[in-house]
Protein backbone atom coordinates (compact mmCIF):
# COMPACT_ATOMS: atom_id res chain seq x y z
CA UNK A 1 0.00 0.00 0.00
CA UNK A 2 1.62 3.25 -1.16
CA UNK A 3 -1.19 5.81 -1.39
CA UNK A 4 -4.14 6.93 0.72
CA UNK A 5 -6.78 9.63 0.83
CA UNK A 6 -7.78 11.23 4.15
CA UNK A 7 -11.44 12.17 4.67
CA UNK A 8 -13.46 13.92 7.31
CA UNK A 9 -16.39 12.04 8.84
CA UNK A 10 -18.63 14.23 6.67
CA UNK A 11 -17.01 12.74 3.56
CA UNK A 12 -14.88 15.74 2.55
CA UNK A 13 -11.42 15.11 1.11
CA UNK A 14 -8.81 16.55 3.45
CA UNK A 15 -5.54 15.37 1.91
CA UNK A 16 -3.76 12.79 -0.18
CA UNK A 17 -0.91 10.95 1.49
CA UNK A 18 1.94 8.57 0.82
CA UNK A 19 2.02 5.44 2.99
CA UNK A 20 5.28 4.26 4.59
CA UNK A 21 6.47 1.73 7.17
CA UNK A 22 3.41 -0.51 7.20
CA UNK A 23 3.30 -2.84 10.20
CA UNK A 24 -0.06 -4.55 10.77
CA UNK A 25 -2.44 -1.80 11.94
CA UNK A 26 0.18 0.97 12.29
CA UNK A 27 1.86 2.87 9.49
CA UNK A 28 3.26 6.26 8.56
CA UNK A 29 1.55 8.83 6.35
CA UNK A 30 3.47 11.55 4.52
CA UNK A 31 1.27 14.66 4.30
CA UNK A 32 1.85 18.05 2.69
CA UNK A 33 2.39 20.98 5.07
CA UNK A 34 -0.48 22.92 3.48
CA UNK A 35 -2.93 20.17 4.50
CA UNK A 36 -1.89 20.06 8.15
CA UNK A 37 -4.54 22.44 9.47
CA UNK A 38 -7.40 20.46 7.92
CA UNK A 39 -6.75 17.15 9.65
CA UNK A 40 -7.72 16.11 13.19
CA UNK A 41 -6.58 13.12 15.20
CA UNK A 42 -9.67 11.01 14.37
CA UNK A 43 -10.42 10.57 10.69
CA UNK A 44 -11.38 8.25 7.83
CA UNK A 45 -8.56 6.97 5.63
CA UNK A 46 -9.06 5.22 2.31
CA UNK A 47 -6.03 3.05 1.47
CA UNK A 48 -5.16 1.95 -2.08
CA UNK A 49 -3.87 -1.55 -1.40
CA UNK A 50 -2.41 -3.39 -4.40
CA UNK A 51 -3.58 -6.76 -3.06
CA UNK A 52 -6.82 -5.99 -1.21
CA UNK A 53 -8.01 -3.00 -3.23
CA UNK A 54 -9.81 -0.05 -1.62
CA UNK A 55 -9.70 -0.41 2.16
CA UNK A 56 -11.63 2.16 4.21
CA UNK A 57 -10.66 2.53 7.88
CA UNK A 58 -11.38 4.68 10.91
CA UNK A 59 -7.94 5.84 12.05
CA UNK A 60 -6.18 7.72 14.83
CA UNK A 61 -3.38 10.09 13.79
CA UNK A 62 -0.59 11.15 16.16
CA UNK A 63 3.09 11.99 16.51
CA UNK A 64 3.39 14.64 13.80
CA UNK A 65 6.99 15.18 12.68
CA UNK A 66 8.25 17.69 10.14
CA UNK A 67 10.56 16.15 7.55
CA UNK A 68 13.83 17.71 6.45
CA UNK A 69 12.41 19.43 3.38
CA UNK A 70 9.98 21.29 5.73
CA UNK A 71 7.18 20.96 3.14
CA UNK A 72 5.91 17.60 4.38
CA UNK A 73 5.13 15.93 7.68
CA UNK A 74 5.14 12.31 8.76
CA UNK A 75 2.29 11.23 11.00
CA UNK A 76 1.72 7.92 12.75
CA UNK A 77 -1.55 6.30 11.65
CA UNK A 78 -3.23 3.63 13.77
CA UNK A 79 -6.14 1.71 12.29
CA UNK A 80 -8.89 1.49 14.92
CA UNK A 81 -11.52 -0.14 12.72
CA UNK A 82 -11.75 -1.41 9.16
CA UNK A 83 -15.04 -0.15 7.72
CA UNK A 84 -15.05 -1.80 4.31
CA UNK A 85 -12.98 -3.42 1.61
CA UNK A 86 -13.55 -3.23 -2.12
CA UNK A 87 -12.02 -4.94 -5.14
CA UNK A 88 -8.81 -3.59 -6.68
CA UNK A 89 -9.13 0.05 -7.75
CA UNK A 90 -7.84 -0.72 -11.26
CA UNK A 91 -10.99 -2.76 -12.01
CA UNK A 92 -13.48 -1.23 -9.56
CA UNK A 93 -16.39 0.72 -10.96
CA UNK A 94 -18.40 3.28 -9.00
CA UNK A 95 -21.89 4.39 -9.99
CA UNK A 96 -22.15 8.04 -11.01
CA UNK A 97 -24.52 10.37 -12.83
CA UNK A 98 -22.33 13.10 -14.30
CA UNK A 99 -23.74 14.88 -17.35
CA UNK A 100 -21.01 15.58 -19.91
CA UNK A 101 -20.59 16.93 -23.41
CA UNK A 102 -18.48 14.56 -25.47
CA UNK A 103 -16.26 16.12 -28.12
CA UNK A 104 -16.04 13.83 -31.15
CA UNK A 105 -13.79 14.51 -34.17
CA UNK A 106 -15.46 13.78 -37.53
CA UNK A 107 -13.86 12.73 -40.80
CA UNK A 108 -13.42 16.35 -41.88
CA UNK A 109 -11.56 17.26 -38.72
CA UNK A 110 -14.46 19.15 -37.18
CA UNK A 111 -15.54 18.64 -33.57
CA UNK A 112 -19.06 17.36 -32.91
CA UNK A 113 -20.62 17.87 -29.47
CA UNK A 114 -22.75 15.05 -28.06
CA UNK A 115 -24.58 14.98 -24.76
CA UNK A 116 -24.02 11.92 -22.58
CA UNK A 117 -24.25 10.73 -18.99
CA UNK A 118 -21.41 8.95 -17.19
CA UNK A 119 -23.19 6.03 -15.50
CA UNK A 120 -20.12 4.41 -14.00
CA UNK A 121 -16.48 5.32 -13.61
CA UNK A 122 -13.22 3.49 -12.99
CA UNK A 123 -9.55 4.40 -13.12
CA UNK A 124 -9.34 3.03 -16.65
CA UNK A 125 -12.59 4.07 -18.29
CA UNK A 126 -16.26 5.00 -18.11
CA UNK A 127 -19.69 3.62 -18.88
CA UNK A 128 -21.74 6.14 -20.86
CA UNK A 129 -25.27 6.51 -22.21
CA UNK A 130 -26.32 8.79 -25.07
CA UNK A 131 -29.08 9.21 -27.62
CA UNK A 132 -26.42 9.49 -30.31
CA UNK A 133 -24.82 6.49 -31.97
CA UNK A 134 -21.03 6.22 -31.96
CA UNK A 135 -18.74 3.67 -33.57
CA UNK A 136 -16.45 1.34 -31.68
CA UNK A 137 -12.89 2.71 -31.41
CA UNK A 138 -14.29 6.24 -31.80
CA UNK A 139 -11.97 8.66 -29.95
CA UNK A 140 -13.54 11.28 -27.69
CA UNK A 141 -12.87 13.68 -24.85
CA UNK A 142 -15.07 15.34 -22.24
CA UNK A 143 -14.75 17.70 -19.30
CA UNK A 144 -15.84 16.14 -16.01
CA UNK A 145 -17.07 18.79 -13.58
CA UNK A 146 -16.89 17.53 -9.97
CA UNK A 147 -16.74 18.94 -6.44
CA UNK A 148 -12.95 18.67 -6.70
CA UNK A 149 -12.78 20.76 -9.85
CA UNK A 150 -12.79 19.99 -13.55
CA UNK A 151 -10.71 17.35 -15.29
CA UNK A 152 -10.60 16.63 -19.03
CA UNK A 153 -10.49 12.96 -19.95
CA UNK A 154 -9.72 11.44 -23.35
CA UNK A 155 -10.48 7.92 -24.49
CA UNK A 156 -12.10 5.68 -27.07
CA UNK A 157 -15.26 3.58 -27.33
CA UNK A 158 -14.73 -0.12 -26.62
CA UNK A 159 -18.25 -1.43 -27.19
CA UNK A 160 -21.82 -0.27 -27.69
CA UNK A 161 -25.28 -1.68 -27.00
CA UNK A 162 -28.56 -0.40 -28.42
CA UNK A 163 -31.29 -0.05 -25.78
CA UNK A 164 -34.78 1.44 -25.36
CA UNK A 165 -36.43 3.33 -22.52
CA UNK A 166 -39.96 2.77 -21.18
CA UNK A 167 -41.44 4.89 -23.97
CA UNK A 168 -39.63 2.96 -26.68
CA UNK A 169 -37.10 5.69 -27.38
CA UNK A 170 -33.76 4.36 -28.53
CA UNK A 171 -30.49 5.16 -26.78
CA UNK A 172 -27.03 3.63 -26.59
CA UNK A 173 -24.94 2.27 -23.76
CA UNK A 174 -21.16 2.48 -24.23
CA UNK A 175 -18.08 1.10 -22.57
CA UNK A 176 -14.90 3.13 -22.96
CA UNK A 177 -11.27 3.30 -21.94
CA UNK A 178 -9.14 6.32 -21.07
CA UNK A 179 -5.66 6.93 -22.41
CA UNK A 180 -2.69 9.30 -22.05
CA UNK A 181 -3.57 10.22 -18.47
CA UNK A 182 -1.30 12.70 -16.69
CA UNK A 183 -0.34 12.58 -13.01
CA UNK A 184 -2.91 15.32 -12.34
CA UNK A 185 -5.67 13.36 -14.08
CA UNK A 186 -4.79 10.20 -12.15
CA UNK A 187 -4.84 12.15 -8.88
CA UNK A 188 -8.25 13.62 -9.72
CA UNK A 189 -9.60 10.19 -10.62
CA UNK A 190 -8.48 8.81 -7.26
CA UNK A 191 -10.35 11.59 -5.48
CA UNK A 192 -13.50 11.18 -7.58
CA UNK A 193 -13.62 7.39 -7.31
CA UNK A 194 -12.92 7.53 -3.58
CA UNK A 195 -15.67 10.10 -3.04
CA UNK A 196 -18.24 8.19 -5.10
CA UNK A 197 -17.28 4.95 -3.37
CA UNK A 198 -17.79 6.46 0.08
CA UNK A 199 -21.10 8.01 -1.02
CA UNK A 200 -22.38 4.74 -2.46
CA UNK A 201 -21.47 2.81 0.68
CA UNK A 202 -23.17 5.41 2.93
CA UNK A 203 -19.99 6.16 4.89
CA UNK A 204 -20.39 9.93 4.42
Amino acid sequence: CKKATIYSFAGNVLAEAEVTDCEKDIMGLIIQKEDMGKIGSETIVLFYDGAKGLVTCKCHLSDWKKLEDSLTYRVSCRVDKQISEEERRQTMKVKTGYSVTMEIPDAAGNVIHIRAVVKDLSAGGAGLVSREELKEEQPFSFLLDTKFGCVRLSGSILWKKEMSDEDGNRYYRYGSKFFDMTAHQESMMRKIISFEYLKNTNIQ
